[in-house]
């Protein structure tokens, strides 16, 4: 029964993403079909309980979505996006765009902790930047996607390192070293493919590239000043994240420099900042429309709604058996395979199905830390936590490719994300043979 309506959730989720449906209509799906099976045995009143208690476990998430959406349309508004991807444009080629990205990515979301505050600063700017060379959005978006997610799993400041280090009561600094060992090779052959992609991506300018630059720079200076005051969000974003401030204030404390930045340097009216705020930053000049305007609490409501629902999700999967019958079965996976691999696909599984990276560590550590694996953590962090950003439906995904505007394949291009565990399997199965 309960593999049934597992078959069927997961079965209307890739319906959608084929026939092109709002994923969103699939979740809401999945959230009655998992109600109706909460009901079975409890009442409407005690399944809405349980949903309430999934939505305020994830009201810290919801909390970053707003903070976000401040974020992303304030740093437009001081000029901090413009300011850099002008500086970007004069020293990045089209040629070695989708290596610098992944690169940058990876070192901002390592030395910062965050992928949603990665994906809102740096992830924005080699989005607008890719878009001004016309290079593919799926590539684009598939670099900074690996890139976030490279720091979130092994930065020792990150929320989700330090969440598998505790519940697995280990040392995070053990834990980096043992990951540096299984992370090399996967990251050498990513740089490899972003290296070789990028000579093989044809750019879209109408002119040549040093005019293109110039032109783009001119129209960024009709409406914003490019002053380096304006750089000053972007430093508290770093400043704050090595201190290990949390992440919600470091991304409040940035968007209110650019709120001070904006009307100071950018001499940008209160009214027009507050509008901003809602509705995302509106420029003036056409030209660079596609490139700056956008942000906002309103370009959350999507991720913000796909929260709830994963919320709804948790509290369900926290008050019935749903998932129990999964755990034998990957116990008998583990019997005749390894336990990295039987961690492998209950992470593919409860990834897919509770959309959350938090909700996806806890299940995936609850259901395979009896496996006797030789080291639970690594295998952790080769899996859970990286796994569930190629789920498309999952918040993990959806608001870093909402930051990127990039379209849901962009998964498909996120090398390091594959390549990690892929690389773990074929060790792991190696090691057994021997």
């Amino acid at each position: 029964m309960e593999i049934a309506i597992l078959l069927t959730f997961c079965i209307a989720l890739f319906a959608s993403l084929f026939a092109g449906v709002p994923l969103l209509y699939a979740l809401l799906f999945g959230l009655l079909l998992f109600a109706g099976y909460a009901k079975r045995s409890q009442t409407w009143m005690a399944v809405l309980k349980m949903c309430w208690g999934g939505i305020k476990t994830a009201r810290g998430i919801l909390l970053l979505f707003v903070l976000l959406g401040l974020l992303t349309s304030m740093w437009r508004a001081a000029g901090t996006i413009p300011v850099i991807v002008s500086y970007a444009l004069n020293l990045i080629s089209p040629s070695s765009f989708l290596l610098i990205t992944f690169l940058l990515n990876s070192a901002m979301s390592l030395l910062t902790g965050t992928a949603l505050g990665t994906a809102a600063t740096m992830g924005v700017v080699c989005a607008i930047v890719g878009g001004n060379f016309g290079i593919d959005e799926a590539w684009v978006g598939g670099a900074i996607l690996t890139g976030v997610y490279f720091g979130n799993r092994i930065s020792p400041i990150s929320s989700m390192a330090l969440l598998t280090a505790n519940i697995t009561k280990t040392n995070i600094y053990q834990n980096i070293y043992a990951m540096l060992k299984t992370t090399w090779l996967p990251f050498l052959l990513s740089c490899v493919i972003y290296f070789v992609q990028g000579f093989n991506t044809p750019v879209c300018f109408e002119v040549p590239l040093e005019y293109a630059i110039e032109y783009t720079v001119q129209d960024f200076a009709k409406d914003f000043s490019l002053s380096l005051w304006s750089l000053i969000p972007a430093g508290v974003i770093i400043v704050l994240s090595v201190a290990r401030i949390r992440t919600s204030r470091v991304l409040l404390l940035s968007s209110l420099s650019a709120f001070i930045i904006a009307i100071i340097v950018e001499n940008q009216p209160i009214m027009d900042l507050l509008k901003f705020i809602i509705f995302g930053y509106k420029t003036t000049v056409p030209e660079i429309a596609k490139m700056v305007n956008g942000g906002g609490l309103l370009s959350m409501v999507n991720v913000f709604l796909i929260v709830v629902i994963a919320g709804c999700y948790g509290g369900i999967f926290k008050g019935t058996p749903l998932l129990t019958p999964l755990k034998s079965k990957i116990e008998k996976l583990s019997q005749k395979t390894n336990p990295f691999v039987a961690t492998l696909a209950c992470a593919c599984i409860t990834s897919c199905v509770v959309c959350n990276q938090t909700l996806t560590i806890i299940l995936t550590n609850q259901m395979t830390e009896n496996l006797n694996a030789k080291n639970q953590a690594l295998n952790l962090y080769d899996t859970a936590v990286t796994v569930i950003a190629l789920v498309p439906w999952s918040i993990a995904t959806a608001i870093v490719l909402n930051a990127a505007q990039a379209p849901n394949s962009a998964v498909l291009c996120a090398c390091f994300l594959y390549l990690l565990p892929l690389w773990r399997v074929v060790s792991s199965l190696r090691k057994r043979k021997a």
